[in-house]
């Protein structure tokens, strides 16, 4: 989605395209802020997500509930109270509250004291789908959530269609703007560069095998797709490019997506089929991203399943894990985002990184003045 970048002269900046309060990411989206089998019933779940302290718990019927995690009679958390009739009920003094962040109950009081208005909690909505729980962090009274179906990528909607394998979800030291900075196109071939290049030949089961071309003989180009920029590496002395696996071309959808998603169609090996990397990284606080990740590939029938699931596991898995902790470890080598940021040096290949700053900055600036940027669905398309 193209956006003209802004500026507001009554917004502060901690550096460029970081106006004051983008450090706690986008409010009034839908985040993946929990996976659907660490809410068991029963039990209300402490997380924070945007710089705030939020539960969340199941109700009657089984679906989702977030608010506020404080009690507003004394501050009490409510994630180390109960779930009582479907409700949340305040471990201290009882009081409870349902999904809606209304108060159902003062125990002291009659069952319909009025009283009961004066005493609400924040609440965000809720849903669950495919293996996820997402809720929506904002002011739904000024920005109505679109509905979630129309927001989220098109394999958590089609379980006949495609097979999902969900990363457990993980926690980066470092603001999410840098942790969205590492999703750049052409540092692959050089972090990664033990992790993902493999020799062109067919992959029939067991290891794979790596190229034979030595890391200090590697080169790198920087290409321009319709999908924007891709680094790719290459032996120079015989000039063959090194398969990492990223497409340059032929796949739809776009690479970012508000409020955090990153999507990244590849095809580990030859001879294995082609399946998307899902990535949203947002802020659980300052200093701390929250990452939701997983992986899909089409499979209709049983067969196709199975044989996703064994490339899954003998390729794909080892892949995405060495991966995503290489780039957990950069991200969090970084330090202080407003120093690093004022302090670096950008070259024409960071294009992309700065298009991607803008676009965060410009979905912030945009609220600041009373709108709210948003995608359709076809850019969340499976890209292949």
């Amino acid at each position: 989605m193209a956006m003209t970048h802004q500026q507001h002269d009554d917004v502060q900046y901690l550096a460029r395209h970081i106006p004051k309060g983008l450090e706690l990411g986008l409010r009034n989206y839908w985040y993946p802020v929990l996976q659907s089998e660490d809410l068991v019933a029963g039990q209300p779940l402490g997380f924070r997500a945007l710089g705030e302290t939020l539960v969340a718990w199941r109700g009657r019927d089984g679906a989702p509930n977030v608010v506020f995690d404080r009690c507003s009679h004394r501050a009490a958390k409510l994630s180390l109270g109960r779930v009582l009739a479907g409700d949340l009920q305040c471990a201290l003094h009882g009081l409870r509250f349902n999904g809606r962040g209304e108060c159902t109950l003062i125990p002291w009081e009659d069952e319909d004291s009025p009283l009961r208005n004066n005493v609400g909690v924040t609440g965000y909505p809720a849903r669950e789908i495919g293996g996820w729980i997402y809720a929506y962090i904002g002011d739904p009274q000024v920005y109505p959530p679109p509905p979630l179906e129309d927001v989220i990528p098109e394999e958590l909607l089609k379980p006949d269609e495609f097979i999902v394998f969900r990363h457990p979800i993980d926690v980066w030291k470092c603001n999410w703007l840098q942790a969205l900075d590492g999703s750049d196109g052409f540092h692959a071939v050089m972090l990664h560069s033990e992790s993902q290049p493999v020799a062109k030949k067919d992959w029939h089961g067991g290891a794979v095998e790596r190229p034979a071309v030595k890391q200090e003989d590697r080169r790198m180009k920087v290409l321009d797709t319709p999908q924007g920029l891709r680094g790719v590496a290459y032996d120079p002395a015989g000039g063959d490019q090194l398969h990492h696996g990223h497409f340059l071309h032929g796949w739809k959808g776009e690479r970012w997506t508000l409020p955090c998603l990153f999507s990244l169609p590849l095809a580990p090996a030859p001879n294995v089929p082609p399946y998307v990397a899902r990535l949203y990284q947002f802020p659980i606080d300052a200093t701390h991203t929250q990452c939701s990740r997983w992986v899909a590939m089409r499979a209709s029938t049983d067969a196709e399943r199975d044989r996703c699931r064994h490339f899954y596991e003998e390729i794909i898995g080892p892949r995405q894990r060495k991966v995503m902790s290489e780039d957990k470890v950069m991200s969090e080598s970084i330090g202080d985002l407003a120093e690093t940021r004022n302090a670096e040096h950008l070259f024409a290949a960071d294009r992309d990184v700065v298009t991607v700053r803008r676009m965060m900055a410009d979905a912030w600036l945009a609220q600041h003045g009373g709108s709210r940027p948003t995608h359709g669905p076809d850019a969340m398309a499976f890209p292949v």
